[in-house]
């Protein structure tokens, strides 16, 4: 009997040429695509939708729509929303791939008897004494094991990424000479359930109408500058819109979510040197002699597509205070701080919120 893989099917190049890749590998191949309705943004999925059925009849293989809509608002929308309102900034990515993707879909695929779920991610699995571990692809430019790094280790024997020795330019030359796709093929949008690319005004919607949200703009001397609508409107690193004159350029160097305060500071603010990690998802667990042999050798990214920095950890519970080798610009509360050894992952975390700077 062939083996069965269910792959998951947004509309897109991607997730087209990862289907069809396993199709002519002799894989029994079922697309599945999940469906969400969001007040205000019920056109785009629904777009995506009827391109995930075209790419399936195109291949000639069975199609699977699996309503999540309850799951999305509760786990993805909710938490992009309520960590703007926090004066965080979220990352909708990872978290969608560890309890939509890798998570509530990885179950229902189980549950129709299927063992392996494949994505569209730029990704290597790499198996080392009987463990999986994620790996960047081939494609550096394109890479997305930093987005799959909160994803539960034990999802990974079940997971493909048909993309992985696959540059981006040979993805859409295959969809091309296929016929995979209709029209550009658009990339995938950092926030795809938000149909407009508004993000404040999709936040300021589910605000209640008795919340204020406004506050004073300060400088670190304490001087205030001017005020603002929403603390959802900002992020760490921020210099355009502030809607405040200074002598010299200001950035969003800190948010307190207590006082609605968007504190402003020069540059040399921004520049940080520890931080630290909650949530912390290991690959490689910290109590193993593996992961002590790492230890001295480790690399942390801050953000997508940042330098991997030298860092040190140390382990308090289930966070872990990092000390970088040289200062960093930005290390924003609520993105995701990745491990690595080399090019692999060796766990990640959420980077929080620490006390006040200044």
């Amino acid at each position: 009997m062939r083996k069965k893989v269910a792959v998951g099917l947004s509309g897109g190049v991607d997730s087209a040429v990862s289907a069809f890749l396993l199709k002519r590998k002799g894989w029994d191949v079922l697309g599945v695509t999940l469906k969400f309705s969001i007040p205000g943004q019920q056109g785009l999925n629904k777009i995506n939708l009827e391109r995930a059925k075209n790419i399936c009849s195109q291949l000639d293989i069975s199609h699977s729509v699996i309503e999540a809509s309850d799951i999305f608002t509760e786990k993805i929308v909710n938490y992009f929303v309520e960590s703007y309102t926090c004066g965080l900034t979220p990352n909708p990515c990872a978290f969608c791939n560890r309890f939509i993707k890798f998570g509530f879909l990885a179950e229902k695929v189980k549950s129709m008897g299927i063992d392996y779920l494949a994505t569209g991610h730029y990704a290597r699995l790499v198996k080392y004494k009987g463990n999986y571990f994620l790996k960047s692809a081939r494609d550096k430019n394109k890479s997305q094991e930093y987005f799959l790094s909160l994803i539960r280790p034990a999802v990974l024997t079940s997971a493909i990424f048909p993309l992985s020795g696959y540059t981006k330019k040979k993805v859409k030359s295959l969809a091309r000479k296929n016929h995979l796709v209709s029209g550009p093929g658009k990339e995938s949008q950092d926030v795809c359930f938000i149909q407009d690319g508004s993000y404040k005004q999709f936040i300021q919607n589910r605000l209640p109408e008795a919340d204020d949200s406004s506050g004073n703009i300060c400088h670190i001397s304490g001087k205030t500058l001017g005020q603002h609508a929403g603390i959802h409107c900002f992020t760490l690193g921020q210099r355009s819109g502030l809607g405040i004159s200074w002598k010299e350029p200001l950035y969003v160097v800190d948010i307190d979510p207590a006082t609605k305060t968007v504190l402003v500071g020069e540059k040399n603010y921004l520049f940080k040197d520890t931080f630290k990690a909650c949530g912390l998802n290991w690959f490689v667990h910290p109590q193993t002699p593996l992961f002590k042999r790492l230890f001295n050798k480790l690399t942390v990214k801050i953000r997508y597509n940042s330098l991997a920095y030298p860092c040190r950890i140390i382990l308090e519970k289930d966070t872990a205070k990092v000390s970088l080798s040289d200062c960093v610009s930005a290390i924003t509360p609520g993105q995701v701080a990745v491990f690595y050894y080399k090019d692999i992952v060796v766990g990640a975390g959420v980077i929080s919120r620490d006390a006040r700077p200044f």
